[in-house]
């Protein structure tokens, strides 16, 4: 560019060389810029325009679910042993009374005589528990225990946007 421009004052000697060497840096320095103004040019129509979210863009919200299990060493042995029903999950409405009580059902019945007798008490408890929940309901985990000071008991997981065992 200017550097081109300046190339005969080269041929007069230490003079021109200064002029050449002068025209050689402004080149430089003009196409640092021109090339630092092209890159900001295309970063800034990079940038995504903005625009309305719908409920469509939100991710899903996290379902209802409610798991009713039997754990402890009379299920198989070691204290980590469980035993249950498959959980009931559900993306419209938390899960009701009804359901909670027949899990706890489907889970008890799941159990063998020796667990049945230890964890019977800790099934009653549960089903009352669960029925005793509307119109508040519930959300979280609770432990309910057996006859021996050990570590059988029946679990309730209840999970979801919201509380499950409303009225």
């Amino acid at each position: 560019m200017v550097a081109v421009a300046a190339a005969p004052a080269i041929a007069a000697g230490p003079p021109g060389w200064v002029v050449f060497a002068l025209a050689l840096a402004g080149s430089a320095a003009l196409g640092a810029l021109a090339g630092r103004h092209a890159s900001s040019r295309s970063r800034s129509t990079s940038i995504p325009r903005t625009r309305d979210v719908t409920i469509e863009d939100c991710p899903p919200r996290r379902p209802w679910s409610v798991r009713v299990h039997a754990q402890g060493t009379d299920i198989d042995g070691t204290s980590g042993s469980t035993i249950g029903a498959p959980p009931v999950t559900q993306t419209s409405g938390p899960v009701c009374v009804a359901q909670g009580v027949a899990l706890a059902g489907a889970t008890f019945a799941m159990l063998e005589a020796r667990p049945q007798r230890n964890l019977e008490p800790a099934f009653d408890r549960c089903v009352r528990f669960i029925e005793a929940r509307p119109p508040a309901g519930f959300l979280g985990k609770r432990s309910f225990y057996g006859r021996s000071n050990d570590n059988n008991r029946f679990d309730v997981d209840s999970f979801g946007p919201s509380n499950n065992f409303v009225s």
